[in-house]
């Protein structure tokens, strides 16, 4: 009976019971889903509100934006500018008779003396010092507690800003320090892969037709050369820093010797030419493809021409490579 008020409640007019659940229902006439009420009488057209272009948490977000953006010199500038703009604010309601105090006197207000006084007192608002010799009173209170709070936010973005620079400082020298580590894993790992491959070239030595070890050591040093190579390409392509040309010299040398002696191991592997494998093939694509993509007009940095001798080589041995 609940589904039923329910259902009356949002405008169906006939509606009924029925006791003998939902296999009476399906014997029954269905309802005629014409008194079921329109969307549009049910629901009348409500008119969308206009999103409200500034509000209290866009404006606090540019705010915050605009004082981030700005240098250490700027923001030191615009301190000063309040100091020496309330400063001035603080000499005139003096003048005004909205003194301020010293030693439950009003400071005097005629010549220099006064409006240094006032100054004085404006920075050590601004830094919020308070040393208690002076004292605002009337409407100057206000302008105070206006100038602690804008001091207050200028020197958080301004130790905000050492802060960053110092955190700055510390991720750029991690990145060094990891990229270097690449460097150095990239240059070690391609002197085991030559290891790696001396020792399945002596494997091959003296027999005919290669092992069934051997050709799995072949995929497997394949694997690991594709990786190598891929590390190779975005150091040349995609470089997170510059990297120094003697390094990348060496590595790419590397690079050549491995390639000359994998390409005389697939030589070995492949005299029986009815071995096939699907693995070692799709890395020998991509070890052509990536390797065809290091010459010396492909890469965008301009490099030696040492450098260029080498990634010319590289294309020239890959090309040799797939027509093993």
């Amino acid at each position: 009976m609940q589904a039923v008020s329910l259902l009356r409640d949002l405008g169906y007019s006939h509606v009924r019971h029925y006791p003998g659940g939902l296999a009476e229902w399906f014997a029954a006439e269905p309802p005629d889903i014409s008194t079921r009420p329109s969307t549009a009488a049910a629901h009348p057209a409500r008119s969308t509100p206009r999103p409200r272009i500034f509000s209290a948490a866009t404006l606090s977000t540019r705010f915050v934006d605009a004082l981030s953006e700005r240098s250490v010199g700027v923001l030191f500038r615009w301190w000063l500018a309040i100091v020496v703009g309330c400063g001035v604010a603080f000499w005139l309601f003096a003048l005004a008779g909205v003194p301020l105090m010293e030693g439950g006197k009003a400071i005097e207000t005629s010549g220099l003396g006064g409006l240094v006084t006032a100054i004085y007192f404006s920075a050590v608002t601004a830094t919020s010092i308070g040393y208690g010799d002076i004292v605002p009173a009337g409407a100057a209170r206000l302008l105070a507690i206006a100038e602690g709070a804008a001091g207050l936010i200028i020197f958080g973005c301004v130790v905000s800003k050492f802060v960053s620079r110092r955190q700055d400082r510390l991720i750029a020298e991690i990145h060094h320090i990891a990229f270097e580590d690449r460097l150095g894993r990239l240059r070690s790992n391609l002197h085991l892969i030559r290891t790696e491959v001396h020792a399945t070239l002596r494997m091959c030595e003296g027999s005919d037709m290669p092992p069934p070890e051997a050709i799995a050591r072949v995929e497997s040093v394949a694997m690991v050369f594709v990786g190598e190579l891929h590390g190779v390409h975005d150091l040349l392509y995609r470089p997170q820093q510059t990297v120094d040309e003697t390094v990348l010299e060496a590595i790419l040398a590397g690079l050549v010797s491995v390639f000359r002696e994998f390409t005389e191991l697939l030589a070995c592997v492949r005299v029986d030419k009815s071995v096939k494998s699907n693995l070692l093939q799709s890395n020998l694509k991509t070890m052509a493809r990536l390797a065809r993509e290091i010459c010396g007009d492909c890469v965008p940095r301009e490099f030696a021409p040492s450098l260029r001798m080498w990634m010319d080589q590289i294309q020239r041995l890959a090309e040799e490579l797939v027509q093993i």
